[in-house]
């Protein structure tokens, strides 16, 4: 793409999600404001980073190794997939699975509500149900319920050149 900026070349660059925090020169990148400008969307950590480690706690840092190659590739068949885990459903035991599209169609078409557009689900659904199109009160609900893993973000904008191979470090601040 050609608004992509010449990155300075780091061993570990830096997500940083405030914009003017960022320079090129720095080793740090805007990861809300470059996911926003490719996708219409901001990325939000809050689902996305607890769908890489369920686990990660607050202010914790978190690593994305995407230097070699099979880590990579890894991330960019991950992205591809066209089946998506949703959770398991608790009444039946099953896992639910969702095909068809990517987990980055399925994040972008959910929506927040608008004048023209009223809400059509509940702020905090079950993990396991389909939200594909549902439109929520506001930005914080429909971050929070469903958010594409970042490691797989970051493979997808390194293969369309808007940031540099590398490894990624981003602090989990909520």
């Amino acid at each position: 793409m050609p608004d992509a900026p010449e990155y300075t070349p780091y061993s570990i660059y830096v997500l940083e999600p405030h914009a003017d925090w960022a320079t090129a020169e720095n080793g740090y990148i805007p990861i809300e404001a470059l996911v926003e400008r490719v996708y219409g969307k901001p990325y939000s950590s809050l689902c996305g980073c607890q769908r890489d480690d369920e686990h990660i706690g607050n202010d914790s840092v978190k690593l994305y190794q995407l230097t070699s190659d099979d880590d990579y590739l890894e991330a960019l068949d991950a992205f591809d997939d066209v089946e998506m885990y949703m959770g398991r459903d608790s009444r039946t035991g099953e896992s639910v699975i969702k095909t068809g599209m990517t987990a980055v169609d399925y994040w972008l078409s959910i929506r927040v509500a608008d004048e023209n557009t009223p809400a059509t689900v509940e702020a905090n659904p079950p993990r396991t149900q389909d939200l594909e199109g549902a439109v929520f009160e506001d930005r914080f609900f429909a971050d929070r319920a469903f958010s594409p893993s970042l490691r797989l973000i970051l493979a997808d904008l390194i293969r369309r050149g808007e940031i540099p191979r590398g490894d990624y470090l981003f602090r989990h601040w909520w």
